[in-house]
């Protein structure tokens, strides 16, 4: 459990804000996943670094962990430039947490 509390603490200082023009070339690439409000960040980039691939598959089951949708693309280049989200890069993927 320590290795894990780690490498959570690891993680909470390279969470950052972004906009979507940060995000676009992440999102060509499939690579952008959305965190719901529900899930921690943190745990969720902890799952997917550490291949906790039964935590993953339940939360892409139940919505928690999702792509983007076009709609929400479409929305988020309307103002490009605006924060919309924290972040954290786990490659070769890119968690975002939408900011309320």
């Amino acid at each position: 459990m320590e290795a894990i509390d780690d490498l959570k603490e690891k993680l909470k200082t390279e969470v950052e804000q972004a906009d979507w023009d940060m995000l676009r070339i992440h999102q060509k690439n499939k690579a952008v996943i959305l965190v719901s409000g529900s899930l921690s960040l943190l745990d969720a980039a902890v799952a997917v670094a550490l291949d906790r691939s039964q935590f993953v598959k339940v939360w892409l089951d139940n919505g928690e962990l999702s792509h983007p949708t076009q709609e929400q693309v479409d929305y988020f280049e309307k103002e490009p430039f605006s924060k919309i989200c924290n972040f954290i890069i786990v490659q070769p993927y890119v968690l975002v947490q939408l900011l309320d």
